[in-house]
C-alpha cells in the first residue's frame, strides 16, 4: 500500500509538471486542459518520447472523453509542427504566425 501511495503522489506531481497554463499566441479560457512531457520508454539508452495530451471540453461529461492516441511524423516532419498544428490539432496559427485560434474540428471536440 506504501508503494501504490508513492507511486500516486508522483503521478499528481508528474501532471502538475507537464500541465500546460498557456501557450505562446493562445486564446483565453479554451476550455480544456492540456499536458505536454516526455514518457521514459528505455532508462538504459535514455530514450523518451514527446507527447502532448490534449483533454476533451471540460464541459463534457467522463463517459463521452474518450482517450484517442495519434501518431503521424517521420524524419523531417514532426507531428507537432504540422499535423497537430494545421490538422486535427485544437489551435491553427494566424497567418501573422504568432496567434492561434480554435480550431473547430479538431479531434478533442
Amino acid at each position: 500500500m506504501f508503494y501504490v501511495g508513492i507511486s500516486l503522489a508522483s503521478n499528481i506531481e508528474d501532471q502538475k509538471r507537464d500541465k500546460i497554463g498557456w501557450l505562446p499566441g493562445q486564446p483565453k479560457n479554451v476550455g480544456f486542459e492540456q499536458y505536454s512531457g516526455y514518457v521514459t520508454v528505455n532508462e538504459k539508452s535514455e530514450r523518451a518520447l514527446f507527447y502532448w495530451l490534449i483533454e476533451a471540453p471540460l464541459n463534457r461529461g467522463p463517459n463521452s472523453r474518450p482517450l484517442v492516441l495519434w501518431l503521424n511524423g517521420g524524419p523531417g516532419c514532426s507531428s507537432i509542427a504540422y499535423g497537430a498544428s494545421e490538422e486535427i490539432g485544437p489551435f491553427h496559427i494566424k497567418s501573422d504566425g504568432k496567434t492561434l485560434f480554435l480550431n473547430p474540428y479538431a479531434w478533442n471536440n
